[in-house]
C-alpha cells in the first residue's frame, strides 16, 4: 500500500523519488560551528541535518504555502492518560492507545474500555468520524496514523496520541498523505529525543506543509489510490487461492 500511496502523491507533485533516495544514501555532512551554535535544540544527529530532509522540506514548500494548521477546525491536542482503576470492560468507551493504531487503522481487538465515570470527565478527548489519530512517541510507532471511519464509535484517545480534526480538506486524502513518505520523513527529521524515547508534538505537526488542492484534485487522488489498492487486494487474493491450491496438491 505504501508504494501505491507514494507513487500517486509523487506523480501529483512531480517528485523525483530516485533523486530523493540517492540523497538519502549520503550519511555524512559538513556544517559550520555557527549553524550548530544557533541550533536551539542542540541536535547534532544526521537525521536533523541530512540533505534529504532539507531537499524534501524545500520541495514541499515550493509546492504549497499551506500548512496543516490552515486546515484544522480546532487545535491539535494530545490525548488523556489513564490508570488501571479507570478500565472497565462494561464501559461504553474504548481507550485508544498507540498499539490500537499500529496497523495504520483503528482496531478494537485488544482495545480496552474505560468506565463511564472516566469517560464523562474526559469528553473533550473523544473521537468522532473523520478524526485522524497520530502516534506521537516511540520508535516503530511514532508517526503512524489512523482515520476514524465509524460514525458511532465511542472512544477516548490516549496521551501518546494526538487528534487532528480537519476542515476544508478531505480526511481520507489527508490520511493517505500522512501515510506517505512526504509526511513520514518530516516526522523522522523533526522528532525529538534519543533511542526509543522520541516524540513529535502538535506544535511541530501543525507547521508541516499540506497540499493546497481543491476538492476535485483531492477526490482524484483518493479515487486513484483506492482503485490501485483494490486491484492489489484482488491480486493478493488470487495469490492466496493459488497457494492454497498448491498446498492441497502437496497434501494429496
Amino acid at each position: 500500500p505504501l508504494d501505491i500511496v507514494n507513487q500517486v502523491f509523487g506523480n501529483a507533485f512531480g517528485f523525483n523519488w530516485d533523486e530523493f533516495e540517492s540523497i538519502k544514501q549520503e550519511k555524512t555532512y559538513t556544517s559550520s560551528i555557527f549553524n550548530f551554535a544557533n541550533n536551539i535544540d542542540c541536535r547534532m544527529g544526521i537525521r536533523f541535518h541530512n540533505k534529504a530532509g532539507q531537499y524534501l522540506q524545500t520541495f514541499l514548500e515550493m509546492q504549497t504555502n499551506k500548512r496543516i494548521k490552515d486546515f484544522i477546525s480546532e487545535p491539535i491536542v494530545l490525548g488523556k492518560s489513564v490508570s488501571p482503576k479507570d478500565y472497565n470492560e462494561d464501559g461504553e468507551y474504548y481507550y485508544i492507545a498507540m498499539s490500537n493504531i499500529k496497523t495504520w487503522a483503528f482496531e478494537t481487538e485488544d482495545c480496552k474500555k474505560v468506565s463511564d465515570e472516566y469517560a464523562s470527565s474526559n469528553l473533550n478527548k473523544t473521537v468522532q468520524q473523520n478524526d485522524i489519530l497520530l502516534a506521537r512517541s516511540g520508535e516503530g510507532t511514532i508517526g503512524k496514523v489512523a482515520l476514524i471511519e465509524d460514525e458511532e464509535l465511542n472512544g477516548i484517545f490516549a496521551d501518546f496520541t494526538q487528534r487532528i480534526r480537519l476542515t476544508g480538506f478531505d480526511p481520507l486524502c489527508a490520511y493517505y498523505y500522512f501515510r506517505s513518505d512526504f509526511f513520514q520523513y518530516l516526522v523522522y527529521t523533526h522528532k525529538k529525543g534519543l533511542g526509543n524515547n522520541t516524540n513529535i508534538f502538535p506544535s511541530q505537526i501543525k507547521e508541516f506543509p499540506m497540499p493546497d488542492w481543491d476538492e476535485a484534485q483531492q477526490a482524484k487522488i483518493v479515487k486513484e489510490i483506492k482503485t490501485q489498492l483494490d486491484a492489489q487486494k484482488k491480486i493478493d487474493r488470487q495469490i492466496d487461492e493459488k497457494q492454497q491450491a498448491i498446498n492441497k496438491i502437496i497434501e494429496d
